[in-house]
């Protein structure tokens, strides 16, 4: 299973970044890939919290509609989510307060044997890795929206 983790500090309290970054109709807003994004009912069996759905465009791949579960846990500053079938990816964002009004968001990504990572690298070049790329991406796309109330970062092109 392949891990990735990055973290980045927010100029905002821990609450209203998290209640910001937890609102599933703000997923588009920092996600590089997401274009929508609306929860459908509960999780499938097996799985915590909602089910999502989504619709992604990613460089060089097109677009998709996908679905997974979605999850949020207010008290903990923390949401889960993830691929319900058929892919092995999971994800978990945490908002931790650092003093003075200002938080930390940490987002870790896992991948499977299962996802789509091992296609996104064999597809790019060996100097770069888009999926921290867009972890970063996506980190200060957050940090955009809430300081600055700009939009977010556009995905990288595995091919750049």
């Amino acid at each position: 299973m392949q891990e990735y983790e990055q973290s980045k500090a927010v100029s905002a309290p821990a609450n209203e970044v998290f209640a910001w970054v937890s609102d599933v109709e703000n997923l588009p807003k920092y996600l590089p890939p997401i274009k929508d994004a609306d929860i459908e009912g509960p999780a499938a069996e097996g799985s915590p919290g909602d089910r999502v759905k989504m619709h992604v465009e990613i460089p060089d791949r097109g677009g998709f509609e996908s679905e997974g579960y979605f999850d949020v846990d207010a008290e903990a500053r923390t949401m889960r989510w993830g691929a319900e079938t058929e892919r092995d990816y999971s994800g978990r964002l945490t908002v931790a307060e650092t003093g003075d009004g200002e938080s930390e968001v940490t987002v870790h990504l896992s991948f499977g044997p299962r996802s789509v990572e091992g296609e996104i690298q064999e597809d790019s070049s060996d100097d770069r890795n888009p999926l921290e790329e867009s972890l970063g991406a996506t980190l200060e796309s957050i940090r955009r929206q809430i300081e600055e109330g700009s939009g977010k970062l556009p995905p990288p092109s595995p091919e750049d």
